[in-house]
C-alpha cells in the first residue's frame, strides 16, 4: 500500500544564516513582485498529504498562476502567459504552466531550472497538465549554487553585454542558456527525450531532490480555487 508523505514546509539543508550569506550574490532580487498583486487563498488543513495539497494548486489553459505555500495557506496570483513573477525567497513557491499544450506543460523550462538555483526558495512546485513536480534543494545542490555565484562574479556583465549585442530581443534566454551550459546542463535533443530524462538529469547534475505526482488534465484554478 502506498504511503503518502504528510505535507509540511521544507527545512533548510544548512544553517539558515549561512544559506542567506550564500545567496548574497543575487542581491535580494528574489524577494519582490513586479507590481501590485491581488492575492487569493486556498486553505490547507493540518494532516493532509503532500499530494492532496499540491493537487489544490491552481492552473489554467492559457496563463500561469504563481505564489507560495505556508503551513495553512496556498497564496497565489494570476500571472501572464509565460511567466509568474512572485516572492521567490519564500520557503515553498509554486507556479503553473498553461495547459493548452499538454506536452510542453509537462516539462520544466530552462528558466524554471535556472530560477530554482538562482533564487532563495527551498522548494519549488510546478503544476503541469498531467504532472506536478516538486523540487527540493539538498546540501549537495548548494555546491551548484556556489558554482553559479562564482560564474556570475567572473562572467555576468561580459556575457550580458555580448548577448544584448547579438540579439537584444532575446538576450535573457541566450544568457540563461550560457549560464546553464557552464553548470553542466546539456539539453536533450527532443521534447520526448526531455520528458523522459529531466528528473534523472536534475538529480545527477544538480543534486536536486525530485518528486513527480500525477495530475488531472483540465484542472482549473478559476473553478476550484474558491
Amino acid at each position: 500500500m502506498a504511503v503518502h508523505k504528510r505535507y509540511d514546509l521544507p527545512k533548510c539543508p544548512i544553517d539558515p544564516e549561512r544559506y542567506d550569506r550564500l545567496y548574497g550574490f543575487n542581491q535580494n532580487r528574489d524577494d519582490q513582485l513586479p507590481g501590485p498583486a491581488e492575492w487569493q487563498e486556498i486553505r490547507v488543513q493540518e494532516g493532509w498529504s503532500e499530494e492532496r495539497v499540491y493537487r489544490l494548486l491552481p492552473s489554467a489553459v492559457d496563463f500561469e498562476y504563481g505564489g507560495y505555500l505556508t503551513k495553512s495557506r496556498i497564496r497565489y496570483i494570476k500571472a501572464d502567459s509565460s511567466s509568474a513573477g512572485m516572492l521567490m525567497a519564500k520557503p515553498c513557491t509554486f507556479h503553473s504552466h498553461p495547459t493548452k499544450n499538454s506536452h510542453l506543460a509537462d516539462v520544466p523550462s530552462l528558466q524554471d531550472i535556472h530560477s530554482f538555483l538562482f533564487y532563495r526558495q527551498l522548494r519549488s512546485v510546478t503544476v503541469g497538465a498531467t504532472k506536478i513536480w516538486v523540487w527540493d534543494k539538498t546540501k549537495a545542490t548548494l555546491g551548484t549554487v556556489q558554482k553559479l555565484a562564482a560564474w556570475m562574479e567572473t562572467n555576468h556583465f561580459r556575457v550580458v553585454a555580448r548577448c544584448m549585442k547579438k540579439d537584444f530581443a532575446s538576450w535573457q534566454a541566450m544568457y540563461i542558456q550560457t549560464v546553464m551550459k557552464s553548470l553542466g546542463w546539456v539539453w536533450p535533443d527532443t521534447i520526448d527525450e526531455m520528458d523522459a530524462q529531466w528528473p534523472g538529469m536534475l538529480r545527477e547534475i544538480f543534486k536536486i531532490r525530485v518528486r513527480v505526482i500525477p495530475h488531472e488534465l483540465g484542472f482549473s484554478g478559476d473553478s476550484r480555487a474558491r
